[in-house]
């Protein structure tokens, strides 16, 4: 439609060059303004589309428009000279007659320019031949071209297809992996769970025992402590007995060495006053040696002694 317009545009504009220079057939000029005329429309005039001309009286053309506008009623000679300017006949229904030319529209005029006769256009014809002839000739190489460059996409889109089939075989084979490869990773994550279960209760079982340990140890000592504590005092008694038994008898040798002293010097003495008292003295005091445990007694018995020895010391003395 776009394209029918612009080509009527270039035509219209052409043919009012032309129609400048008078090139335009009176025959057509006088047809148009027949067409244009409102009151002959009821004896020939536009079709609804403005593309045609029907005839609707053919006996009122021939007696009244005729004479008026070609001079003459000979409705033949009307028909030849449509024919001359290739006017083409059909039926507009089962009476009228239709004239139709690409040229001659309504409301056209300036197209007029571009209806010539049949002699006219075969030599256009003619001249045009050449020119079609290049356009042919271009025609079939911008088709050749054309071939070529849809052989060329057909190719293309052959090895895409190709290629496509490889992207997707090799989506299938990544896809089967990627399966592969999560089933392996559930089964690991299974295997993982089961050794942290495992591990875990292992671990539970330590600390148990451990704290069942700690609290039979804890029992035990309770339990062993009092021993302990008897037995160290029972070990402390029997230290200190040890030492004090350690104590009286370096106190029961120092008194036997002063005594053994104090019997030598007391012998010297009785060997020149009186060497019967003497030697009972001596045997005395040698069963005093001989029995030391009348020295346990502490210092009470060390007195009684020593009132023994005042009172011998004064028996020698008188």
């Amino acid at each position: 439609m776009q394209e029918s317009s612009d080509n009527f545009q270039d035509s219209q504009s052409q043919s009012s060059e032309q129609r400048q220079k008078g090139s335009v057939p009176s025959f057509l000029v006088r047809l148009f303004d027949i067409m244009e005329n409102d009151d002959l429309k009821e004896i020939i005039g536009w079709n609804t589309e403005g593309n045609a001309f029907i005839v609707r009286n053919q006996q009122l053309l021939a007696d009244k428009i005729l004479p008026k506008y070609f001079k003459h009623k000979n409705y033949p000679s009307f028909l030849r000279q449509l024919n001359m300017y290739n006017f083409k006949k059909s039926k507009a229904d089962d009476i009228n007659q239709k004239f139709e030319h690409k040229w001659f529209r309504r409301d056209g005029r300036a197209l007029l320019t571009n209806i010539k006769r049949r002699n006219q256009e075969e030599n256009d014809d003619k001249d045009e031949i050449p020119q079609i002839v290049d356009e042919i000739e271009q025609f079939k190489k911008a088709q050749k071209e054309l071939k070529n460059e849809i052989q060329a996409i057909a190719d293309s889109q052959k090895q895409l297809q190709i290629a496509l089939q490889q992207i997707m075989q090799q989506n299938e084979t990544l896809f089967q992996e990627s399966q592969q490869l999560t089933q392996e990773l559930s089964n690991m994550q299974s295997k993982n769970q089961q050794r942290f279960a495992n591990y875990s209760n292992i671990l539970t079982e330590i600390v148990q025992r451990l704290q069942q340990e700690q609290e039979e140890e804890l029992r035990n000592r309770d339990n062993i402590q009092p021993q302990l504590i008897g037995e160290q005092k029972k070990a402390n008694v029997i230290q200190i007995k040890q030492e004090q038994s350690s104590q009286q008898q370096q106190f029961l040798s120092q008194q036997q060495n002063n005594l053994s002293a104090n019997s030598l010097q007391f012998l010297m003495n009785m060997s020149a006053n009186k060497n019967a008292f003497n030697f009972q003295m001596f045997s005395q005091l040698k069963q005093q040696q001989m029995n030391p445990q009348m020295f346990q007694n502490g210092s009470s018995q060390q007195q009684q002694n020593d009132v023994k020895k005042n009172d011998i010391k004064k028996e020698n003395e008188q």
